[in-house]
């Protein structure tokens, strides 16, 4: 499934937000909250910062929001725009550019609100207090009651600071305001003695959210109703997604940038194909992402910019690819991200290696991946610009792939694809098409090439182009012993032809270190004993061949 987004990863566990309450943007359909209960209120200051990483809760629920075009009471309730169901409850709620309203309940009672209460008024600043009231709001009491009840219902909300909070989850999020708001009940018969209920909340608000992500409340009842006091604190549980982010696009202009959440600077200096590691992301919530050029001070200097809201516990690839540029390149892929939402860490059997496909040349054309090394044929039909091919599950072997027209007749470049070569037995990795077919049409930019993302990150992972009989000359010369090795291992020629450097990366695609072999005759010895324990990738270029080894580090 592919869908085109706009998203760049958060790489800590934590969001920033404005310290102006506005109307959240609510994607569409239900969206749910997972809470935490605390059985009583919580103690705090009125000023930020807040750190709740101490606090232990007693219970689970879920808040659930759907806007009311699901609801079968819309017609009821015209004013609102989203139904909440709490504890049983349905509350039916107004969100507004000028402000967050109540329309009435359906829960011990009925009650429709004619005119919208305003609860917070939007915008919304720190400093502010707002008021409001409705009268003579009829209701039923669930399962029968005294006739002809009124309700007024009127409502003091003050904006009292705003800071960073830590959640008993540990999640932080930064410029949360906190509201607090009183709401008075006025229950009864027209000339009768009225039930009184006073209602105390502190919010603590993040924007996009529908729900406030702390509430700690007391209400208790005065007059001709029982006290019965009540009082609880809702933590909202941080909802995740797991996200890894690519850097594709080969525009110079965007070879390195920094990428911004809302106001914070997330990335710096992400560079041209390099990926990031899987991280956790915020979920169920609109989040603003910016990317800049490298070394901004703000996201003022942003080139582009765009909102998404993930899905929590979802797995997303996202990748970069396009032109920042007005011109020097043809075509102008215009830039943006793209994202596929059903992401792999792990293949899905641990004896194969499972690879996403990914288009993201800009000047290529819609072409086949072709198996010619072991037979395996075509594993890629039609893949265009921007396109992602669902996972293939293949059997973990060293493969040689094609990338032809989509005739599959015509051979743009072939490619070694060593899966076993590399134990990628039991990976998830992403096969992206990069860079351009003709460099001289594109500010003579980096040529065409297919890099790999390891689940870890790190720089591509770029394939070794198969240039004939040469590369499988060069492969059956090449030996590198002892495997595993410890201080030093030696790299093999026993046809001596012409080499010229040794490339030795991590499996996070991280360069450890270049040999010249310029000079070398049958043997290399290459001390190793710095190294760190662990499996490496071995890139040996020869004058018109090259081949890939691995090596492993006791």
């Amino acid at each position: 499934m592919k869908k085109t987004l706009f998203f760049i990863c958060l790489f800590v566990s934590q969001i920033t937000f404005s310290q102006t309450l506005e109307m959240p943007n609510l994607p569409d359909g239900l969206i749910t909250y997972d809470v935490s209960v605390k059985n009583q209120l919580i103690e705090f200051s009125d000023d930020g910062d807040w750190d709740f990483s101490e606090v232990t809760t007693d219970s689970d629920s879920a808040i659930q929001i759907i806007p009311i075009a699901d609801s079968p009471d819309a017609e009821d309730y015209p004013n609102a725009t989203h139904v909440k169901f709490e504890d049983g409850f349905t509350f039916f709620l107004g969100f507004e550019p000028t402000g967050y309203t109540y329309n009435g309940e359906i829960s011990f009672i009925n009650s429709v609100y004619s005119t919208p209460l305003v609860l917070t008024p939007y915008p919304f600043n720190i400093g502010d207090t707002h008021t409001d009231g409705v009268f003579n709001i009829p209701f039923e009491i669930v399962g029968g009651g005294p006739p002809e009840l009124y309700r007024d219902h009127e409502v003091v909300t003050t904006s009292l600071s705003s800071g960073s909070v830590t959640m008993p989850d540990g999640f932080v999020y930064n410029n949360v305001t906190l509201v607090k708001s009183t709401s008075t009940f006025t229950d009864g018969q027209t000339g009768s003695s009225p039930c009184i209920t006073t209602l105390e909340q502190w919010l603590w608000w993040a924007q996009g959210y529908a729900i406030p992500i702390i509430e700690t409340r007391t209400m208790s009842s005065t007059g001709q109703c029982a006290p019965n006091p009540s009082q609880y604190t809702k933590f909202l549980n941080t909802q995740t997604a797991r996200v890894q982010v690519i850097h594709n696009s080969a525009d110079a202009a965007a070879e390195i940038v920094d990428v911004y959440l809302n106001e914070t600077l997330l990335i710096p200096n992400f560079e041209f194909r390099t990926a990031s590691p899987f991280v956790d992301a915020p979920a169920g919530v609109e989040i603003e992402l910016s990317v800049a050029p490298p070394n901004s001070s703000g996201v003022e200097e942003a080139i582009y910019t765009a909102a998404v809201t993930l899905s929590a516990d979802e797995t997303y690839i996202v990748v970069a690819d396009g032109i920042v540029s007005g011109s020097g390149y043809n075509p102008p892929q215009a830039f943006g991200l793209q994202i596929y939402d059903m992401g792999r860490e792990l293949a899905a059997n641990s004896e194969n290696t499972d690879v996403l496909v990914h288009h993201g040349s800009t000047d290529a054309p819609t072409v086949d991946i072709v198996e010619t090394g072991v037979g395996a044929g075509t594993l890629v039909d039609n893949i265009s610009y921007t396109e992602f091919q669902g996972y293939l599950e293949l059997p973990t072997a060293d493969y040689v792939i094609d990338v032809r027209d989509e005739t599959g007749s015509v051979t743009v470049a072939s490619y070694q694809a060593p899966l076993a070569s590399l134990n990628l037995d039991g990976a998830a990795l992403v096969a992206v098409a990069t860079g351009f077919l003709d460099p001289s049409q594109n500010s003579d930019g980096p040529g065409f090439g297919i890099g790999v993302a390891l689940p870890t990150g790190g720089p591509l992972v770029m394939l070794p182009e198969l240039l004939g009989n040469l590369d499988y000359e060069l492969s059956n010369a090449i030996a590198l012993y002892p495997s595993p090795a410890k201080e030093q291992v030696t790299l093999s020629n026993s046809s001596s032809i012409k080499l010229e450097a040794a490339m030795i990366y991590d499996l996070k695609g991280k360069l450890v270190s270049q040999i010249n072999l310029q000079d070398m005759q049958d043997e290399r010895v290459i001390d190793v004993s710095s190294f760190a324990t662990g499996v490496y990738v071995v890139h040996i270029k020869g004058e018109q061949s090259s081949v890939v080894k691995r090596m492993i580090k006791k």
